[in-house]
């Protein structure tokens, strides 16, 4: 009769790894990015706007950019 199969020692939390697909780093995507952009962008043209509407109010002088669509 065979004897039967000597266990080695137990394994630790160590050796079970688990097998599968590397996936790549969570990146921003494209509908991401656009809000980021919508997000900077839309403020700073408007901080902007208000710049050359005093610059305009105080000076007289036209230095916005729609000064390129009213003369």
């Amino acid at each position: 009769m065979p004897k039967p199969a000597k266990l080695s020692n137990p394994p630790s939390h160590h050796a079970h790894k688990i097998r599968g697909l590397d996936l790549d780093k969570p990146r921003p995507t494209a509908a991401a990015w656009a809000l980021i952009t919508l997000y900077f962008l839309v403020p700073a043209m408007l901080i902007g706007a208000l710049i050359d509407l005093l610059i305009q109010w105080a000076s007289g002088d036209c230095f916005g950019v729609w000064c390129l669509v009213l003369h």
